[in-house]
């Protein structure tokens, strides 16, 4: 018996995490990842601290073998102050839940409407399975923004604009009606039409972006629903002769996408590229040397319901830090950034958008937008360091 409760009881390990900010600005929400795949354990719940007080947290399995990876908080840290978080894992119990402000959601399309929730899809290269998920792919959102990742060859970033802060996909799903607008909701803000839209990840042939069609396998799957963040996979294997696994983060109280993009071995026959569509009949916009691109303009949200919607400015920005960083190009549709790998045959970058709908703060003038873009950039080259380390070789 004696032995038996020794093998039951549960693993600990506690640790901090510091963070501070340098910067003569208070930050809020600043998101704090935590890799805990190193624990000598099975993680099965985290708690984190700020003198003595607790802080919402998830745990995260990033790789789908039902392990935790990730322990995910969010800091508040006013200007010139360094914070110590606690954190403690245990081997048992189950983890504590906390009110969401995020949201994600991938479907199925049927001829009922139930619609029925999936967790991903994963089908041959060459099958056409766009009308048969519900709305197209991944939808996500914060209090702030909305998007979703088309699940076939485009692979588009698609927008979703808001009057008001809240989470409202669970209602509308993309596919806001007349009472969703006369209720002061929001809805789909882009027209990508040919173009690369917002963000997109694309191949980068012959002077531009190219649909990612030579593919053995494409998948999609939701990895986190939250409640802090959102993260949501696409997997290419054997695009090119590339095995490319991309990773859409968003956090709560933020309004940017994080892009994480992995591939299994040096990429082959494969250069990447990003980018801002031209939106509109008259768009404005730019790319730079500083790994930022940007567009302002207004067209139809969706062609086929002007009778619904009326035309939306809006505004969008990509920013690829400068170890990602290859180069500028553009054409009739987009404005683009060119994209590299590390040795780790990692690159990542970041998508944002605003639309003139929004009543809450936001940018109504390209003036303006272009403005906050260049300090979104600043922002990330300054935002508080997060400094953590775990001793393994006890609790």
């Amino acid at each position: 018996m004696f032995v038996i409760g020794l093998l039951a009881q549960a693993q600990q390990k506690t640790f901090t995490v510091h963070v501070n900010n340098a910067s003569a600005r208070a930050w809020k929400d600043v998101p704090v990842v935590v890799d805990v795949r190193k624990v000598h354990f099975d993680v099965k719940t985290a708690r984190v601290t700020l003198n003595g007080r607790e802080v919402p947290c998830q745990i995260d399995d990033m790789d789908g073998d039902f392990m935790v990876d990730e322990v995910v908080f969010l800091a508040d840290v006013k200007a010139a102050q360094k914070q110590k978080y606690r954190v403690h894992l245990s081997s048992r119990g189950k983890q504590k839940e906390f009110p969401s402000r995020v949201y994600a959601h991938l479907g199925l399309n049927d001829k009922y409407g139930k619609y029925p929730t999936i967790h991903g899809i994963e089908v041959p290269g060459d099958s056409y399975v766009f009308k048969d998920v519900f709305p197209h792919g991944a939808e996500f959102e914060s209090e702030l923004t909305a998007y979703r990742v088309y699940v076939d060859n485009r692979q588009n970033i698609d927008l979703y604009g808001k009057r008001s802060h809240g989470l409202e996909l669970e209602k509308t799903h993309f596919y806001s009606v007349k009472a969703d607008l006369e209720a002061g909701r929001g809805n789909d803000v882009l027209w990508a039409g040919g173009s690369m839209g917002c963000g997109t990840l694309r191949e980068f042939r012959n002077g531009g972006p190219v649909l990612i069609d030579d593919v053995a396998l494409r998948g999609q799957r939701i990895v986190a629903y939250g409640p802090l963040r959102t993260v949501v996979e696409m997997k290419d294997i054997g695009w090119n002769g590339n095995n490319v696994k991309t990773h859409y983060i968003l956090y709560a109280g933020h309004r940017e996408v994080e892009v994480q993009v992995r591939s299994d071995a040096p990429l082959r026959r494969l250069n990447l590229c990003t980018g801002v569509q031209k939106v509109g009949a008259e768009p404005i916009g730019w790319t730079e040397g500083t790994g930022l691109a940007a567009s302002w303009g207004k067209d139809y949200p969706d062609y086929g319901k002007k009778e619904l919607y009326q035309p939306e400015a809006v505004g969008l920005g990509v920013y690829v830090p400068e170890a990602y960083f290859a180069g500028t190009a553009e054409d009739s549709l987009q404005y683009m950034c060119r994209l590299k790998m590390d040795k780790r045959h990692f690159l990542k970058y970041y998508v944002t958008f605003c639309a003139d709908m929004e009543q809450e703060g936001g940018w109504h003038t390209a003036e303006d937008w272009f403005a906050h873009v260049r300090s979104w950039r600043e922002d990330m080259l300054n935002a508080p360091k997060i400094k953590y380390f775990i001793r393994l070789n006890n609790n």
